[in-house]
């Protein structure tokens, strides 16, 4: 019995050593805006190799195109006008909680916007203007405080403007 036992201990050391030790079994916690920017590339179609250089594996996108960082390198925009994208925007955006701006105009952007970009609380630019969006204007719009400016025409957006727009402090039109 004892040497079951010990037997035992010996392969559960063993198998934490394995894990512990060998980098490809071990787990690394991935920078959440990495993940988020993946999924946003996963989502779109880039004809163009504007997100080429998008790599998932990175520990850090600030040196990504089309993204910008702050000086703690977190990232602040998303900017990539007119750069023939298709396909649809990931809710995963709101993992960018430090977006300020994001710049997606004169695509081919379709599907909805997403709800979850009204839960970006720096949020001061969103221009998503000349592209294929259709669905309603989500009412969580209206939860960005900071919205300075806000450019939706020329989708194919249906219903009514959310009431809540019309009470942003810092909107400007």
């Amino acid at each position: 019995m004892s040497l079951m036992l010990c037997n035992n201990c010996f392969f559960s050391f063993f198998l934490l050593t394995l894990f512990f030790f060998n980098p490809t079994l071990s787990f690394e916690a991935r920078n959440p805006e990495v993940e988020a920017l993946s999924a946003i590339r996963e989502g779109l179609d880039d004809p163009h190799g504007a997100l080429s250089n998008w790599d998932e594996d990175s520990v850090d996108p600030c040196s990504w195109s089309m993204i910008t960082c702050n000086s703690d390198n977190l990232v602040t925009s998303l900017g990539a006008p007119s750069q023939g994208l298709s396909g649809s925007l990931s809710w995963m955006i709101a993992n960018l909680t430090n977006l300020k701006q994001v710049l997606l105009q004169n695509n081919n952007i379709s599907g909805h916007i997403p709800k979850e970009i009204g839960y970006l609380p720096n949020l001061q630019t969103l221009d998503l203007s000349n592209n294929k969006l259709s669905a309603h204007i989500p009412d969580s719009l209206g939860l960005l405080n900071h919205l300075q400016y806000l450019r939706l025409n020329n989708n194919s957006l249906s219903g009514a403007l959310p009431l809540s727009l019309a009470i942003l402090p810092h909107l400007t039109f």
